[in-house]
């Protein structure tokens, strides 16, 4: 009984970590991993410059109604996601963020304080993170006109799930105090 309260476990990740600062000259996101996991485009269109904003992406969706930006993940990409992380500054009063699971579940929905932040570097950003079990679908960004007024920078993800696993040395604890009860146990069967 002892041994087996001795049994350790530690955390084994098969996570990676991917980050996205927009800090490299553009398009050069584009080709990253949040380019090509995302429907996530830049306002000013496919292969431009960031406009006024020399930290982040003023952000788009791709369908061109400049209202509300809806960001969606691969699902295989989307499906590995167990942290999301962005920082988010706009113009817009009253915008809404929304974060979703796989499933199209809300995990989190907030108001995006208007900071107006993108013109300077560093420019000053709202952070947001939400952690999901089963993976983040995608976000949302919900207001009037907000295609080309609102700016991410930092994008963070972590992908993989982390796994409780035996630690070699609590093992090697567990086997010796086995052979301990074993040993223990014949020399009081011998006695008897």
């Amino acid at each position: 009984m002892i041994a087996l309260a001795m049994f350790g476990f530690i955390n084994c990740a098969n996570a990676a970590v991917y980050v996205e600062d927009f800090e490299a000259s553009f398009p050069t996101w584009e080709s990253g991993w949040l380019g090509t996991n995302s429907n996530l485009t830049n306002y000013y269109g496919v292969g431009q410059g960031r406009g006024n904003n020399p930290d982040g992406l003023w952000i788009a969706d791709g369908l061109n109604n400049g209202s509300n930006a809806v960001i969606t993940f691969d699902a295989g990409f989307g499906s590995s996601i167990s942290s999301f992380s962005i920082d988010i500054t706009t113009w817009i009063n009253s915008a809404v963020l929304s974060v979703f699971d796989m499933n199209l579940n809300t995990l989190f929905s907030g108001v995006i304080t208007s900071y107006a932040g993108a013109m300077s570097n560093p420019g000053s950003y709202q952070n947001f993170l939400v952690n999901s079990a089963n993976g983040i679908s995608g976000f949302s960004i919900v207001g009037n006109g907000i295609e080309g007024n609102t700016s991410i920078d930092n994008v963070v993800v972590t992908t993989g799930a982390v796994t409780n696993v035996p630690e070699p040395g609590s093992l090697a604890l567990v086997g010796i105090a086995l052979v301990g009860f074993g040993a223990l146990r014949r020399r009081k069967a011998k006695a008897a």
